[in-house]
């Protein structure tokens, strides 16, 4: 496949150097390298935070579960994802100050400057290091799969491949040199999943045409549906763990950090849902029109649904084009990966007197091939890499927001909360029927279930080892909320209860270009939050 080869090759020379060329004003500092001197606007912070989420996890596994449990799970990322910016608003600005103040750039360093505790620190940053190996590994895991779909060779060859471009880029330039390429990653990726989108319904002869074959299947109908799918236990945990995880990722965190100003993390999370959307339609609606053309496809080989399916449609040349965009999606992640990963590291782990730039080198290369070891030798779908990733980050937002919050949190506290909360995901990951009896056995598609267990163990070692070690200090948990933000927060708490729709549940009768209610109810949501945010990011920036 010549032309493959072309595409491809182009592509990854293009990025070389345009990388070389955005790090022409890197500074020698750990602040330029890993904050970009702080400089983010809120265009810039937006393109950047959706490209660097938006991964594998968003083109290869939500196509390989849409084709496993069809349109549900649209609403459950798209509405979902667009979701958790509110979190990111409201842990953002608090994150920042404290950023600023400490001189922090990891959150075991806004943790360690709070609390003063060396533990917490160590803590914290080993538990995130170790969450971020599995979901870096979906990277290399997605790119073995665009090149086997290109070339027919094995996979492991592309997870060597981008492996080594992506590292090569992101020892250069530093987060300057990773927004620049974000932003053009990102616009490749979005643009081209949607000519492929285009392509795969126009030769499915339409939308509502693909839908109207799907519902009139016995062995697709449920593609449709809910039930089988879903039980609204699975959908609220879902839901509930994106909005405590995605905020804790290292890579997003340290954009936080990186952020020119509380108004630029508004305007982020104002627009954040829109783009959730524009992401995640086209995988998830190829993953399911792929189950008309491939109907028998097992949980690992479903991951591949959206390379075979663009080929299929688009032939050589502009299947190979559309699948750059899968390309451009995991390498804008992983590259941001590395990088913030490695600055925990460097930061939180290794000897300060250590050589600087050594340790930046060393340390990203090392993390990529932890990487490109689990990706190449585990047999975990990309799906299941994802969920162990977020389980465990998740555990870790009761400790940051009540550091970055409070001036007196004890350093014991958050170690007793990290190691309660992440007990109880392992316990989940090696004897999730443990779970059996008073719970729901988190295992495929019920595994975000074991969130709400963790979180809650997670803040009651917080709460009563604080209570321990500070209550007669005179410690007070009181949040401070201004009269303008209750308002707010009320009709956001509406929207995300009314995501829970459980009225609907069972309904798989298709409305609007074919697609049913509950589609168009989320998207309806998504809507109604980006007019509350806006609303209230004006009245605090006017403030």
């Amino acid at each position: 496949m010549s032309s493959a080869l072309v595409i491809v090759g182009g592509y990854a020379l293009a990025m070389v150097i345009f990388a070389v060329w955005a790090r022409r004003d890197l500074g020698r500092g750990d602040e330029s390298y890993y904050l970009a001197g702080r400089s983010l606007t809120g265009p810039i912070l937006l393109v950047t935070m959706a490209a660097t989420n938006f991964s594998a996890f968003t083109v290869y596994g939500s196509s390989g579960a849409s084709y496993r449990i069809g349109l549900s799970f649209l609403p459950i990322m798209a509405f979902g994802t667009g979701f958790m910016a509110v979190s990111m608003y409201i842990l953002g600005r608090k994150i920042r100050s404290r950023s600023v103040q400490h001189g922090a750039m990891t959150a075991p360093e806004m943790v360690m400057g709070q609390t003063g505790s060396r533990s917490a620190q160590l803590t914290m940053a080993s538990v995130l290091v170790l969450a971020t190996i599995p979901y870096l590994a979906l990277q290399p895991r997605a790119a073995g799969i665009v090149f086997s779909a290109l070339f027919g060779g094995p996979d492991w060859i592309g997870a060597v491949l981008v492996t080594l471009l992506v590292v090569a880029y992101t020892l250069t330039g530093g987060l300057k040199a990773v927004v620049r390429t974000d932003a053009v990653q990102g616009a490749i990726a979005l643009g081209l999943l949607w000519l492929g989108l285009a392509m795969v319904v126009s030769d499915a002869g339409g939308i509502s045409t693909a839908m109207d074959a799907i519902s009139l299947s016995e062995s697709t109908e449920e593609l449709l549906g809910r039930e089988g799918n879903y039980t609204l236990l699975i959908w609220v945990s879902t839901m509930v763990l994106w909005l405590f995880a995605d905020p804790m990722f290292p890579q997003l965190y340290q954009r936080l950090c990186a952020a020119e100003s509380d108004a630029a993390i508004g305007r982020m999370a104002t627009l954040y849902p829109a783009v959730a959307w524009l992401a995640f339609i086209p995988p998830i609606l190829i993953g399911t029109i792929g189950h008309l053309s491939y109907p028998d496809l097992d949980r690992a080989g479903s991951d591949n649904i959206l390379p075979t399916m663009i080929m299929d449609v688009g032939g050589e040349w502009l299947g190979g084009l559309v699948l750059v965009a899968g390309l451009a999606a995991l390498m804008s992640t992983m590259d941001s990966q590395l990088l913030a990963t490695g600055s925990l590291v460097t930061r939180d782990l290794l000897d300060k007197e250590s050589p600087e730039d050594w340790s930046r080198e060393s340390v990203i290369i090392s993390l990529s091939l932890l990487g490109l070891a689990l990706s190449v030798w585990s047999d975990l779908s990309i799906l299941d890499l994802g969920l162990l990733a977020f389980s465990m980050y998740a555990v870790m937002f009761p400790s940051v927001l009540a550091s970055a919050h409070f001036d007196d949190i004890d350093g014991r506290a958050v170690v007793a909360s990290i190691l309660a909360g992440e007990a109880v995901v392992i316990l989940a990951v090696f004897s999730p029927e443990s779970f059996s009896g008073w719970w729901v056995e988190p295992v495929r598609g019920a595994v975000p279930t074991a969130v709400i267990p963790s979180l809650f163990a997670s803040l009651t070692g917080l709460v009563v080892t604080q209570r321990y070690f500070k209550m007669r200090e005179g410690f007070s948990w009181r949040f401070k909320i201004n009269n303008s933000d209750i308002a707010p927060l009320a009709g956001l708490l509406v929207v995300f209860v009314m995501a829970q729709d459980f009225w609907w549940w069972g309904e798989t009768e298709t409305w609007a270009l074919g697609l049913p209610r509950w589609i168009w109810w989320s998207a309806a949501l998504s809507i109604a939050q980006t007019a509350i945010m806006a609303r209230w990011v004006g009245k605090v920036s006017s403030r």
